[in-house]
């Protein structure tokens, strides 16, 4: 859009020249005083039009002045700011590193330790290992002239308990000698109430020949009784190889459905199968032993129970 122009003031009164009105406007003289009038008061104008200009233009530079002195103030002001904040900034990253760096450095500390410690946790573990399985095999080896007769009533063994015991086992077992005990009490259980299972006897030999006699005899014997109640002779395990050996309770199970199929659960805990064609298998999983059996063994759902034949005494099921 074209800039719009204000007009001009026209000529004060005090601007035009004297010009008596009644006179003629024909005569060139006349004509020229009012054209110098004209002329002179074009002139009076303009000054006053410069004038006022200049002013104006003086009063505009002044301000624009003072807007760049502010202006100027209020940039150097947030340069200084600014300058601080990125002075502080750079305190705090400077702060920041070494604190960073402190880190890394303890957390390669502390990753040196752990690995350390990864190395001794490993050698602990392979140490508390061993001695576990030793401590187990001293239990063991303690236990090896101990058998447990499980389901003889409370009650009978009160005083005396070692030749009550053993005046039982020679009767059920129709032996031609008293066998020789050392000790022979209750397993550490609270009394049970009536109508429950008794507590089991725990019985040491003196001589382990007679163990293993009691167990062979205990074994072909068929149902021992006392009482006309049913009892049953074990050898005395530590808890941890009943466990192992309880793991196999599934697959026995099996086994004792298959025709012409031999078994024993050797100590600690150790299932030697062999099959009919006389193939023999040892197992010390009882996942991989009832696959085998699943696969390779003809199995009936019905059949009597038996004993196992293979691993004499070591073969027997443990309670």
């Amino acid at each position: 859009m074209p800039k719009s122009h204000k007009p001009r003031p026209g000529p004060d009164a005090s601007d035009l020249p004297d010009v008596d009105p009644a006179a003629g406007v024909g005569s060139g003289s006349d004509l020229g005083a009012i054209m110098a009038a004209i002329k002179q008061t074009e002139q009076n104008v303009l000054a006053k039009i410069d004038s006022s200009v200049m002013a104006a233009a003086g009063e505009l530079h002044k301000k624009i002045d003072n807007l760049a002195s502010d202006l100027r103030t209020e940039i150097l002001n947030v340069r200084a700011e600014f300058a601080k904040a990125i002075e502080e900034i750079q305190k705090e990253s400077a702060t920041f590193s070494t604190r960073i760096d402190d880190l890394e450095e303890e957390a390669n500390g502390q990753a040196n330790r752990v690995v350390a410690l990864e190395a001794k946790v490993d050698t602990l573990s392979t140490q508390v290992a061993r001695l576990a399985d030793k401590t187990d095999d001293l239990e063991s080896r303690q236990r090896r002239d101990n058998c447990r007769l499980i389901g003889v009533e409370e009650g009978f063994v009160n005083i005396r308990p070692e030749r009550a015991v053993a005046e039982l086992l020679k009767e059920a077992l129709a032996l031609d000698y008293t066998p020789t005990l050392d000790r022979a009490h209750r397993s550490l259980q609270p009394r049970p109430k009536d109508g429950d299972a008794p507590r089991p006897i725990i019985v040491k030999f003196h001589y382990f020949q007679e163990k293993v006699d009691v167990l062979r005899k205990a074994m072909g014997a068929g149902p021992i009784t006392h009482n006309g109640k049913r009892f049953y002779i074990y050898p005395d395990y530590s808890a941890a190889v009943r466990k192992k050996r309880a793991a196999f309770t599934e697959v026995r199970g099996l086994l004792r459905r298959c025709t012409g199929v031999k078994y024993g659960l050797l100590y600690p805990a150790t299932l030697k199968i062999t099959a009919p064609a006389g193939e023999q298998m040892s197992f010390e999983d009882p996942i991989k032993a009832k696959h085998y059996v699943e696969t390779n063994l003809r199995c009936t759902l019905t059949g009597k129970r038996r004993h196992a034949t293979v691993g004499c005494i070591l073969c027997l099921d443990n309670v």
